[in-house]
């Protein structure tokens, strides 16, 4: 995902755990983040959580084939803007990517304020 991603020209930071995601976090300052749920030393939804206060406007994207335990009400409280079900297809992830970075001012729920979510169909939908 990260190669492919690059080749668009955005600048992509590849982060294994949680720990080293905060810290890139904190250093490059994102616009779009793309959070796998499982991860080796905690949650997605933990780590969501923590990077929302470094990073309180930008766009978080959640992937996982594990989905247990997650919620519609979880994911907006923390302001995940979409949840997307592995395999994730690449060339409808990188056009969302695309338009999230190009959004000048996204609310958080990675949404630009008073429009209505573009993103809430086609690559995983919103969680229902």
């Amino acid at each position: 995902m990260a190669g492919y991603l690059g080749l668009s020209k955005l600048a992509v930071r590849m982060a294994h755990n949680g720990t080293s995601a905060l810290r890139q976090a904190a250093e490059h300052l994102p616009r779009v983040v793309l959070l796998d749920f499982d991860l080796p030393d905690m949650t997605g939804i933990q780590l969501a959580k923590k990077l929302r206060a470094i990073l309180p406007n930008a766009a978080f994207i959640m992937m996982s084939a594990h989905i247990d335990g997650l919620s519609e009400r979880t994911l907006q409280e923390i302001g995940i803007a979409v949840f997307v079900n592995k395999p994730v297809p690449l060339g409808p992830l990188r056009q969302a990517v695309l338009k999230l970075v190009a959004w000048p001012r996204l609310g958080r729920d990675g949404q630009k304020h008073g429009e209505k979510g573009w993103f809430s169909t086609g690559l995983g939908g919103r969680r229902r």
